[in-house]
């Protein structure tokens, strides 16, 4: 009599057993987000930090701001299935010139919103031959300074140069800009011209120096139809803005591309989407400054 209430207690045990083992192999579903954002104390890595402390504040949403290099590196980490980060800032010509070359990756991207625009800044010398980005294409021998290989700058003239071939013989010169400037009217200049990329109203050393010594340094004409190409999701990747700047007559006429907030969606939950969609919609004020 007393067996099967025993052996009855053992399979319950048993059963409860296999559950919880099962369960202790699943992971946790995940409580907050990843976002890659940018370098540490730059534009897209204080946006980061302003969407962690509004999604936390607002939406109860927990944020992990991961800083990186930039666009290239976030939408790596965005699109890698064993990394935890879900959500990334990208430029949309880093996405788009990323996409082309990952075509089966448009499917995992949710486009939230756009965090500004970015313009490029090009520099040479007053009495350079350099004009317009038609000059740049005509030229023989040029050599253009960049910070850095890594940098938003240089996957924004490795997207142009896809779209204009002309381009191509163009040398990038990886260095300090501000330095390089200082030797563009030399006789023997290391580069021909410099180029930055950040906000319309955001003034870089370079850009500050250009307008301070404008009997020295002129500002590049930048425009051309093959860049304003659409994004995959419609969008145009650049449009053609005249900037007023203090100090020169003339406002500058340059190309900007738009900041875009990107999101896996097979690494979120419907929750999760749900709160990111909340966030972009009640409260993208507070999270994108226009400064």
């Amino acid at each position: 009599m007393d067996r099967l209430p025993a052996r009855t207690l053992l399979v319950c045990l048993l059963g409860f057993g296999a559950t919880l083992s099962v369960s202790a192999e699943e992971p946790a579903p995940p409580t907050g987000v990843v976002l890659s954002s940018g370098v540490e104390g730059g534009g897209y890595w204080n946006a980061g930090a302003r969407l962690q402390t509004v999604a936390e504040s607002k939406m109860g949403l927990g944020v992990e701001n991961l800083p990186s290099t930039g666009s290239l590196e976030n939408l790596e980490q965005l699109l890698d299935p064993e990394s935890p980060v879900n959500l990334a800032f990208a430029q949309a010509d880093a996405t788009q010139y990323y996409l082309d070359r990952h075509q089966d990756e448009i499917k995992k991207l949710d486009l939230l919103e756009n965090i500004g625009q970015e313009c490029v800044f090009m520099v040479t010398g007053v009495d350079s031959a350099i004009r317009t980005g038609e000059d740049l294409q005509e030229g023989k021998g040029l050599h253009l300074g960049i910070a850095s290989a890594a940098s938003g700058v240089a996957v924004t003239f490795d997207y142009m140069v896809s779209q204009i071939p002309e381009l191509v013989d163009v040398k990038v010169d990886y260095g300090d800009t501000l330095a390089l400037m200082d030797q563009l009217t030399a006789s023997k200049a290391p580069v021909d011209a410099v180029m930055m990329i950040h906000r319309p109203k955001e003034r870089s050393p370079e850009v500050e120096y250009a307008l301070a010594h404008a009997d020295r340094f002129r500002f590049v004409e930048l425009s051309d139809e093959r860049l304003t190409r659409e994004l995959w999701n419609g969008r145009e990747i650049y449009r053609t803005m005249s900037l007023a700047m203090p100090g020169i007559d003339k406002p500058v006429k340059t190309i900007c591309v738009l900041g875009l907030l990107l999101a896996n969606k097979q690494k979120l939950t419907i929750e999760q989407r749900n709160q990111l969609s909340d966030l972009v919609s009640y409260h993208w004020m507070t999270v994108y400054a226009t400064q």
